[in-house]
């Protein structure tokens, strides 16, 4: 039977709250704060901080367990009914391990502060962290903690399940923006919604992506649903459900996220918005049939006796909006959503609300058991309701009744079975990369038959131009083609970017393959349609939407983000498959803000410099396909954070220039260090920086460069990085010192007021009269005319007195020092260093002849400030030269 022709209803309604509260005899002091529960126990937690357990089918009380942990915020029972994990409410999690007698009823605890990220550095988030979402794997080894800080963390129980338990330990897998709402699992696969967006994870891969572009703001859940095949030969739906797009185990699997405005987003496995479905119409249609007609009430409403109840409206008339928060999944078909006094229950695949219920008020916490929905209430009040579908369709058939089903005269069912097959088969050549998989080895369908079913019905029925690319490359053998035996995957396949199925007809995967479909009216329409995922330069992938829920069929075509054409040739290269490798890892370090310089060390060891640096032009190229801003830049970090600076002297000349080049666009690019940049003084003739950063980025790389130039006299080499990251004048007056360029190394050490090098220069030249005499030359034209010479150039500069000009860059990944009063943009190094004082005082250490620099200081009396000098410099210069 069709989904749209089966009738809901809500029975065995009763109440539990006298069983509940009986252990507390009437103590009105404890209430419940959260619940859960599982097919064989209730467990609630308390503003107590102890747990009570309970017997699920005899609703009798079976233990309470106390625990130091203050009121208790959510607890979560494992698959195999032996753990509990608990949160409080200041950010403890505690895990209650063996509930089966005899085992000790322990709940050991850890604190929610996770010590550092993914780069090793401590995380400093403020304010307080509390846990807000559990989720067990499968096999209950490990458990994941989202918390209200954004962080989800790993708690592995293979680590301390020996007799000998001390603590347990968090380990972050997830640094997201802002809280955790939701977090559900399917096999491999983490989805975890936040206040502002969906990510999913596939954890075996360590690969994160995010679900669709456009940003949320508030409690929005998402979950995963199982769609059963379509068995339906006979008779039309209202609403068509999308295709299969991943068939994973025989089970077509579908992610739905909850958007504004009773909207759900449909997305597929690889996290590509599909299509969205609208509640908020439905609802209201719902409730005005309750209205007009009681008679003729869905078999749920009558059941619980709902006839008299009316919607909950305002005072206009309109019926409020039950917004989509957690999803509750009921047995992976059926989504339940619920506010304060209503009940929704969604069939998501076929948009449709298929029960409504506001007998409930005061609702607090929802936990589902298969088809049991256990509602919590406030003061302590548990009801419970069953979900019945009359007409539910035959379960999935198996591995072992396919034979059976195939020889059944239902064609249209085996058509259909197919068509999903057909899907599978193209998506698992596709994700290995056209190299052979265990399916395709199962299979007697070949890539054009898949092709053909994919295509065939009511995803597309012109197939006539189909394999017109394949025609360009066929080889003739005996005269008869011979088909591909790969498919060609240089760049990443991703067909929901341009919503392929959103009509569910199969018209846009045939223009895909540059096919022209034939037109077919839809007599189908679809609901209505969000505007959808929004490119980076903000155009629509999707037809504009019309208010009646059209489509106008003009797309928007922007800059294509993936190239999609499989029969474009035949072989994959290796090169392509680890640049879409590499390409993976880093949209998941995007999205997780984890660090994966262990993975991209993992791919770097396998190969040479030379073929390093191909990888990472074709992976620039692909980023810039996809719309990456500064994908150069962000190219060069991911190879820098792994590069060893000297390598830098064994490699050939290619590669030594694209690092060298690499260096200067990480130093360059970003605004940041742009923004640094600016703000320095630089030689209106030649264009030279006259001052230096504090600081660099890759600094390491950047001098082992200058040092491998420098030794081999390429100076010209040098002064090209010079001129643009003006960090390295240091580099080279340290040469200019080594090298005794006793012409350069005065106007040096000023320009760059590095007090470092400063003294290292007055004592390894060492500065003589002639060079002090110079440096306060330097100093008086500074003062007095704002003068500075260029360090390449040798020619005077004129700057401004304002501190932006004349002030050594600040930045946000630079440290500097903080800004001295007496000159607002000058930094304390800088400003303590252009100090007669300290000038003098440097002098007056590394000179032979005190009476010599008094001498030199009095010829100079006339330019420096009063009271400039301390008096104490007389006084040293006297005594030592009574010595």
């Amino acid at each position: 039977m069709d989904a749209t022709n089966k009738q809901y209803a809500l029975r065995d309604r009763a109440e539990l709250s006298a069983f509940v509260n009986q252990p507390f005899r009437n103590n009105s002091r404890i209430k419940f704060t959260c619940f859960d529960c599982s097919p064989k126990y209730f467990v609630f937690g308390a503003n107590s901080g102890s747990l009570y357990l309970y017997d699920r089918i005899t609703t009798s009380f079976l233990a309470i367990f106390p625990s130091q942990l203050g009121t208790i915020g959510k607890v979560s029972i494992s698959h195999n009914e032996k753990q509990i994990a608990v949160g409080n409410q200041t950010g403890s999690i505690g895990v209650l391990l063996e509930l089966e007698p005899p085992h000790v009823k322990e709940i050991l605890s850890t604190e929610l502060v996770p010590s550092t990220d993914g780069e090793g550095q401590p995380i400093d988030l403020a304010g307080p962290a509390f846990v807000t979402s559990f989720c067990w794997t499968e096999d209950d080894r490990e458990l994941y903690c989202g918390d209200s800080r954004g962080i989800v963390s790993l708690i592995q129980f293979s680590l301390f399940m020996g007799r000998n338990i001390l603590n347990i330990s968090l380990h972050p897998v997830l640094l997201l923006e802002n809280r955790i709402v939701q977090i559900d699992r399917y096999k491999d696969l983490l989805l975890v919604s936040t206040l502002s967006k969906c990510v999913l994870c596939n954890t075996a891969r360590e690969e994160f992506k995010q679900i669709g572009n456009r940003p949320r703001d508030g409690q929005y859940g998402a979950s995963f649903v199982i769609a059963q095949p379509n068995t339906n030969s006979i008779g039309t739906t209202t609403t068509t459900p999308s295709p299969p797009l991943m068939i994973v185990d025989e089970e077509d699997v579908r992610i739905f996220c909850s958007r504004p405005g009773s909207r759900l987003w449909e997305a597929d496995l690889e996290g590509n918005v599909i299509r969205t479905h609208q509640f908020k119409q439905a609802a209201a249609a719902v409730a005005a049939n309750r209205r007009r007609r009681p008679q003729l009430q869905c078999l749920q409403e009558s059941e619980l006796d709902l006839c008299g109840t009316a919607p909950t409206e305002t005072a206009n008339g309109t019926m409020m909006v039950v917004p989509f928060q957690v999803l509750y999944s009921i047995r992976r078909q059926l989504l339940l959503v619920h506010d304060r006094c209503q009940l929704l229950i969604i069939d998501p695949l076929h948009s449709k609300i298929v029960l409504r219920t506001d007998e409930f008020t005061d609702i607090t916490h929802v936990a589902v058991v298969d088809e049991w929905i256990y509602l919590l209430t406030g003061e302590n009040r548990l009801f419970q309701v069953r979900v019945e579908i009359q007409g539910e369709e035959e379960p999935f058939p198996t591995l072992d009744e396919r034979g059976s089903q195939n020889e059944s005269p239902l064609h249209q069912n085996l058509e259909s079975r197919k068509q999903k097959q057909g899907v599978y088969i193209l998506d698992s050549v596709i994700n290995n990369n056209g190299k052979e998989s265990p399916l395709l080895l199962s299979t007697e369908a070949t890539i054009k038959e898949a092709l053909v079913s994919v295509v065939r019905g009511k995803y597309g029925r012109n197939i006539k131009q189909m394999f017109m690319g394949y025609e360009q490359h066929q080889r003739t053998q005996n005269g008869a083609p011979e088909r591909p035996k790969t498919l060609n995957l240089t760049k990443i396949y991703e067909p929901s970017r341009s919503n392929a199925f959103a009509n569910g007809n199969g018209h846009a995967l045939l223009a895909e393959f540059g096919i022209e479909a034939e037109a077919e009216e839809d007599s189908q329409c679809d609901d209505i349609m969000e505007e959808l995922v929004r490119t980076r330069t903000g155009q629509t992938l999707l037809g504009t939407a019309m208010p009646n829920g059209a489509s106008t069929g003009k797309q928007q075509h922007g800059k294509k983000k993936f190239s999609t054409s499989l029969l474009d040739g035949y072989e994959t290269s290796e090169d392509d498959a680890t640049v879409r490798n590499l390409y993976l890892i880093f949209r998941s370090s995007i999205i997780s803000n984890l660090n994966f310089a262990d993975r991209y060390a993992k791919i770097f060891d396998e190969y040479d410099t030379e073929t390093i640096v191909r990888l990472l032009r074709k992976l620039e190229t692909l980023m810039e396909e996809n719309e990456e801003p500064n994908a150069r830049l962000k190219c060069m970090r991911i190879y820098f954070n792994y590069l060893k600076p000297e390598l830098l002297w064994e490699i050939d000349a290619d590669s030594r220039q694209f690092i060298k080049d690499g260096f200067i666009v990480c130093n360059t690019t970003d605004a940041t260090d742009r923004a640094c940049l600016e703000r320095l003084a630089h030689c209106a003739g030649c264009g030279y920086y006259l001052e230096a950063t504090v600081s660099c980025n890759y600094q390491e790389i950047g001098t082992s460069l200058m040092q491998y130039y420098w030794s081999r006299k390429e100076y010209d080499e040098c002064f090209v990085m010079v001129k643009q990251v003006p960090y390295l004048w240091r580099t080279v007056t340290r040469y200019y010192i080594q090298d005794r360029r006793e012409d350069k190394v005065v106007q040096c050490v000023w320009n760059l007021a590095d007090p470092e090098l400063f003294e290292r220069a007055a004592s390894e030249l060492p500065f003589e009269l002639e060079h002090w005499r110079q440096l306060f030359g330097l100093a008086i034209a500074y003062h007095q005319r704002y003068e500075m010479i260029c360090l390449s150039c040798d020619k005077p500069n004129s700057r401004r007195p304002d501190g932006d000009q004349r002030s050594i860059a600040k930045c946000d990944n630079i440290p500097t020092a903080k800004p001295n009063g007496n000159n607002a943009g000058s930094t304390d190094t800088e400003s303590q260093f252009r100090q007669w004082n300290y000038l003098l005082g440097v002098a007056l250490t590394h000179t032979q002849s005190p009476t010599e620099l008094l001498s030199l200081v009095h010829r100079y009396a006339d330019n420096i400030p009063r009271g400039a000098i301390a008096p104490s410099f007389y006084i040293r210069c006297l005594l030592l030269e009574a010595k």
